[in-house]
């Protein structure tokens, strides 16, 4: 092997291709990945609706930098009761994606599901009032439209069978 690095460098390609095609190509091939879930459906939010436009205030707040937004079935979110584990489906209709790498606060999720608006109000205002110890920044400086949009945003996020029909 060592005096002929041309065949290690053609299998080093040729795993390189294999996990290409594992991880990009074949995905685009499961159903169950590629078709919208009843929970993306409920999430496929009208284009100027008051749930799409608090999405943006959670984008442009970088609310994805601390929370995510995908509910593993692993031990520890079952533990935690954080809902119903996600599937791929649920994130059809999300471009950014928001499902979010770091849990420094809560997975949201289905956060909707959790408190009522009220609360979510007070949280965001004065998050140390709500949860103690927390190091959440407070976002009292958002507009009233911009914090009524993105409360409307946070209450949407439940699954399907939990929205009002």
């Amino acid at each position: 092997m060592e005096k002929k690095p041309s065949l290690v460098l053609l299998v080093a390609f040729t795993l390189f291709i294999v996990g290409v095609i594992g991880t990009v190509i074949l995905p685009y091939f499961d159903g169950e990945i590629n078709e919208p879930t009843a929970n993306a459906e409920a999430r496929n939010y009208k284009v100027d609706s008051a749930e799409a436009r608090g999405r943006e205030v959670y984008i442009q707040n970088g609310c994805q930098t601390c929370h995510t937004q995908f509910v593993r079935s692993v031990q520890a979110d079952i533990n935690q009761n954080l809902g119903p584990a996600t599937a791929g489906g649920d994130y059809k209709y999300d471009l950014p994606h928001l499902m979010g790498s770091n849990r420094t606060g809560p997975d949201l999720m289905w956060v909707g599901t959790r408190w009522n608006e009220s609360w979510q109000r007070q949280h965001l205002i004065d998050p140390q009032s709500t949860s103690p110890g927390s190091i959440m920044p407070s976002f009292a400086y958002l507009s009233e439209q911009e914090m009524k949009d993105l409360i409307a945003y946070l209450m949407s996020l439940k699954p399907a069978d939990a929205k009002p029909k």
